[in-house]
């Protein structure tokens, strides 16, 4: 029997397995099933981004970021992108933010010595409601990689907004539909676009990832374009 007989053998006993004990997953479904599931995402209109710029990667986005800035990171994990925030855009703030305690713990010790100076900050617990308790006008610009669902995306892109500087930036991780990896939808691009609309911003940047984990920067749009 070869490798892709078994393959086949292999994947139509999971599937029997599944359905005996009850048990269903994406690939169980057909393709009909599975777009009737989940909706198509708001379109963007012209104004949304007319001044769009399309980028390599998101550490080439990290040099059109405001530099001595105040920030937010929201959702740091291993904090390896923390490092590259500080490495590229020199910001004077720092704010870590995360929900689990390791990923605060590894922050805590790979950056106790900015800790001590000031420059950075690290805050364990819900993203939208720590950005809620900072000052208005406050942040230059955040990122957010947080909660994936529609729900918690649009709970950071809303408290962001309102913690923002009139000319301040959003930029988003994972402004993908459906993840490769997790194999589950995503509301990270149903959220900006949501946004993007109801909110009159723009897109300035798509920094593109190779999974399509792709990133975006918004900023409030400040004058309309001829359409």
């Amino acid at each position: 029997m070869n490798s892709f007989t078994l393959e086949r053998v292999a994947r139509a006993t999971k599937k029997f397995v599944r359905k005996a004990i009850g048990c269903s997953c994406l690939e169980d479904y057909s393709v009909e099933k599975r777009r009737m599931m989940w909706s198509m995402v708001k379109p963007l209109e012209k104004r949304h981004i007319h001044n769009c710029k399309l980028l390599e990667d998101r550490l080439k986005m990290l040099e059109y970021m405001p530099k001595n800035a105040v920030c937010a990171e929201i959702g740091i994990l291993r904090c390896e992108f923390s490092e590259s925030i500080l490495e590229i855009t020199q910001p004077s703030k720092l704010h870590l933010i995360d929900i689990d305690p390791n990923a605060i713990n590894i922050a805590k010790e790979k950056f106790k010595d900015k800790i001590a100076s000031g420059q950075v900050e690290v805050h364990l617990g819900d993203s939208a409601a720590t950005l809620m308790a900072m000052s208005d006008n406050y942040f230059d610009w955040t990122y957010v990689d947080g909660d994936h669902s529609y729900l918690g995306a649009k709970r950071d892109l809303e408290a962001s907004r309102l913690k923002l500087k009139t000319d301040g930036l959003i930029a988003v991780n994972d402004y993908v539909y459906f993840s490769v990896s997790d194999f589950k939808k995503y509301g990270v691009l149903e959220a900006v676009n949501d946004f993007c609309i109801n909110h009159s911003f723009e897109m300035l940047f798509l920094a593109f990832q190779g999974r399509s984990y792709n990133d975006v920067v918004l900023r409030k749009i400040t004058s309309e374009i001829a359409i």
